[in-house]
C-alpha cells in the first residue's frame, strides 16, 4: 500500500473490509496508520473496532479527531468504548461520555470513581484491599479487628450500591458493609439500612463525590462499629 500513488490510496482503502483492516492496521507505522484511518468510513471504523482486540482497537481509533470519536462513541463495542474513554484527553471525555449508551457510559466512569473512593479511604488512613474474587468493583477495609466491604457506585442512588455491598460482605465474610455513591441516597434505601441495623446487620451508606467529602466518608466508616 505504501508504494502506490497517493491518489490511489483512498480508492483502495474504500474497498478494504473490516477483516482486511484488522490484519493491516496493527502492523502499520503510526504515521501511515493515521493517514489510512483518516480515510475510513464510519462503517469501516465500527467494523474494524469489532474485529480487533480492545487494546489494538483503541490504538487505531485514537488517531481520529475528537469530533469524529464523539459521533462514533455510541456505536462501538462496549469494552472498546470504555477503554477508549480512559485513553482520551480529559477535555474530550465529557462529550464522548454524553454520546455513549448509558450502560457503556456507566462502565466507563465506574473504575475512575472506584479508584477515587479508594484514594479517599487511604487519605483517611484506612488500609484498602482489592479482592481478587467475588463481585467486581469492591474494596475491603480492615478496621477494628474486622473487615468492611465497600461498594462505590457512580450515578447510583444507593439501590445498586447497597445490594452490592451486602453481597460482597457475605462473599468475603466481612463484618460490615458500606455503600458509597455520588448521588443522594433514596429514602427507601436509608430506611432499608436502618432496618438492617436493627436486625443486627451492620450496613450503611455514604455520599462521596470529591475530596470535600473525605470527612463524611471517614465518619461513616468508623460509625459502622459504634
Amino acid at each position: 500500500m505504501k508504494g502506490m500513488p497517493p491518489d490511489r490510496l483512498p480508492v483502495v482503502v474504500k474497498e478494504l473490509t473490516p477483516a482486511d483492516l484488522a490484519r493491516l492496521l496493527p502492523v502499520m507505522q503510526p504515521d501511515y496508520r493515521q493517514r489510512v484511518v483518516g480515510l475510513l468510513t464510519e462503517a469501516q471504523l465500527i467494523g474494524v473496532a469489532a474485529k480487533l482486540p480492545t487494546d489494538a482497537a483503541v490504538t487505531v481509533l485514537r488517531a481520529l479527531p475528537a469530533d469524529q470519536l464523539v459521533t462514533l462513541a455510541d456505536r462501538l463495542p462496549g469494552p472498546v468504548a470504555t477503554a477508549l474513554y480512559d485513553a482520551l484527553p480529559a477535555r474530550v471525555q465529557p462529550e464522548v461520555l454524553s454520546r455513549m449508551d448509558p450502560r457503556q457510559a456507566q462502565a466507563a466512569v465506574a473504575p475512575h470513581y472506584e479508584r477515587a473512593v479508594a484514594e479517599a479511604l487511604a487519605r483517611a488512613n484506612a488500609e484498602v484491599l482489592i479482592p481478587h474474587s467475588g463481585p467486581s468493583g469492591i474494596l475491603l477495609v480492615p478496621l477494628f479487628g474486622g473487615r468492611v466491604a465497600v461498594a462505590p457506585r457512580h450515578g447510583d442512588d444507593g439501590r445498586v450500591a447497597v445490594r452490592d455491598a451486602e453481597e460482597a460482605a457475605y462473599h468475603h465474610r466481612a463484618n460490615a458493609a458500606l455503600a458509597i455513591t455520588d448521588v443522594p441516597v433514596a429514602e427507601e434505601v436509608r430506611a432499608y439500612c436502618t432496618q438492617a441495623r436493627r436486625e443486627g446487620r451492620t450496613l450503611d451508606t455514604a455520599f462521596w463525590s470529591s475530596e470535600r467529602h473525605d470527612g463524611t466518608l471517614k465518619k461513616a466508616l468508623v460509625g459502622l462499629f459504634r
